[in-house]
């Protein structure tokens, strides 16, 4: 128990260290893109020379670094995040809570999908090893992997949603609808995700059916498995016991992907103008909006330390072989 304890202690400790460290370079990268928050906003909206000046004062853009980090840090840790400078004078918090929901229930729904299907197609490939079976997952799973996400995306919108129209090519709802009870809401909301989900579906299930495929083919050549069979456990008993344990390299990349539930949806939000915290982020680079950019960045580096101690523990749920002081 006092090595699990060590290991644990070490591993807080050591996120915390790249948490911190994670918080300074958040400050330090939006102040080095080129250009003033203040001026863009001026030139969007036709501002006069005199609003430039008041909203560089009042968004105390003309102050010391040292004296933008130290309000910096007491709103990242008090959650007084400020007002967006691009949605000036509505709160970052107010705007970062309305689209949060959003990208929590997409990158949510694809975490599920990609997992579900990458694992379960990985575990056939590989208990079929050799077999036809085996050939046409792999093959497949191979040739989307090499697909870009961006491409796949393009021609889902192009065939399905704008040729056959069979889905809504952007948005969460779909603009001006008049719902007549909350399913109708739900259906709308769910024909919407259909797209994006499929995209990031179908380009990153691969690289976990062929991590799920390639552990599993390893392990059923362990001594274990032939012992198993051998003692005369049934092929289902002996099935169960080599997914337990080929499980752990997809739960390590599901963990990350779940790290990446924020900064993993900008690429995706973006594409098809889905109202996240990913298209607010692409809409905040633009615009140079330091307080939504620092509070949504914030967010990423907590969830992706958070998803990786999470993943730490439930290694030792799937295997308990796994102690946190004996592993390499």
């Amino acid at each position: 128990m006092s090595s699990s304890y060590s290991y644990l202690y070490k591993r807080i400790t050591r996120s915390l260290i790249v948490f911190l460290i994670i918080i300074i370079i958040n400050f330090i990268l939006p102040r080095a893109m080129p250009g003033n928050p203040a001026s863009i906003l001026a030139n969007e909206y036709q501002l006069p020379p005199e609003a430039v000046k008041i909203l560089t004062k009042e968004w105390r853009l003309d102050a010391p670094l040292y004296e933008q980090f130290i309000a910096y840090i007491k709103s990242i840790f008090t959650g007084n995040w400020g007002y967006s400078y691009q949605y000036y004078p509505r709160t970052v918090f107010e705007i970062v809570m309305e689209r949060l929901p959003w990208t929590l229930l997409l990158q949510g729904t694809t975490t599920i999908t990609v997992g579900l299907t990458g694992i379960l197609l990985g575990m056939i490939a590989g208990w079929k090893r050799g077999s036809a079976v085996d050939a046409g997952i792999t093959i497949s799973a191979v040739v989307v992997y090499a697909i870009p996400y961006y491409w796949l995306a393009l021609l889902l919108q192009y065939f399905l949603g704008y040729k056959l129209n069979l889905f809504p090519i952007s948005q969460a709802l779909t603009p001006g609808a008049v719902y007549h009870s909350p399913l109708d809401y739900v259906i709308d909301v769910l024909r919407h995700m259909v797209l994006p989900v499929l995209a990031v579906t179908l380009t990153a299930y691969a690289s976990y059916t062929l991590v799920m495929r390639n552990t599993m083919v390893d392990l059923l050549g362990e001594d274990f498995v032939f012992v198993s069979r051998a003692v005369g456990l049934p092929e289902s008993k002996v099935m169960r016991i080599v997914v337990r344990n080929a499980l752990l390299p997809p739960v390590t990349m599901l963990a990350i992907r779940a790290g990446y539930i924020i900064g993993g949806s900008v690429i995706t939000e973006t594409i098809f103008s889905y109202p996240g915290l990913g298209y607010l982020i692409y809409q905040s680079i633009i615009y140079k909006d330091y307080p939504v950019l620092n509070a949504a960045f914030f967010m990423l580096s907590a969830t992706i330390i958070i998803a990786n101690l999470i993943a730490d523990f439930i290694y030792v749920l799937l295997d308990p072989r796994i102690r946190y002081g004996e592993r390499r």
